[in-house]
């Protein structure tokens, strides 16, 4: 008996310059779509582009169950597509730059947005860039940001596979033990 093939819809969002792009790029098996247009460079990231509209990656965990990666833009001018895109998401990933205290910070407004639009959705703090000298230890990001007692914040970094892999994978747990509760997954 061939298994229906069940999608499950993930968004990933974060502030400007967290590593929303470079986590869907890191997991997708197929060429992402990316909608990063140039900006000048900034002296505190060296980022050289932005994202306007969305990314998008795809990979499949296993045999019956594919995963759709949408990212969305990180500045608040783009704030309108947030609902857009986030329509239908089974879960979101909130990555977050943990290279410093006053980066942490940019997510706070970002990550109310989520909350209090999504507030029954699973999701995950992910702090990305846990590779760098003195970068912010979880607890101090769950502080920053009011993270509820039950949301996981987890490490991240965004360019290695293994470690995207992990935080994806716990998030895909957190989603199915919710959609269960909810008998939606059975």
């Amino acid at each position: 008996m061939v298994m229906p093939i069940k999608t499950i819809k993930i968004v990933i969002a974060g502030p400007y310059g967290a590593g929303k792009t470079t986590f869907v790029k890191t997991l997708s098996e197929v060429l992402p779509i990316e909608t990063d247009v140039p900006v000048t460079k900034s002296a505190i990231d060296n980022k050289r582009s932005t994202t306007v509209a969305f990314d998008y990656g795809r990979m499949k965990v296993r045999e019956d169950l594919v995963v759709h990666l949408f990212g969305v833009p990180g500045q608040e001018r783009f704030s309108f597509m947030w609902k857009i895109i986030a329509r239908g998401m089974h879960g979101y990933l909130f990555i977050v730059d943990s290279s410093s205290e006053d980066r942490v910070k940019e997510a706070i407004g970002m990550y109310s947005f989520f909350r209090e639009n999504f507030p029954n959705v699973p999701h995950i703090i992910a702090a990305n860039k846990q590779d760098v000298p003195n970068a912010v230890d979880l607890y101090t990001i769950k502080s920053i940001l009011k993270v509820p007692y039950e949301i996981k914040v987890m490490p991240l970094i965004a360019t290695n596979k293994r470690s995207a892999l992990f935080v994806l994978v716990a998030l895909l747990e957190e989603i199915k033990k919710t959609l269960l509760e909810t008998s939606r997954f059975r």
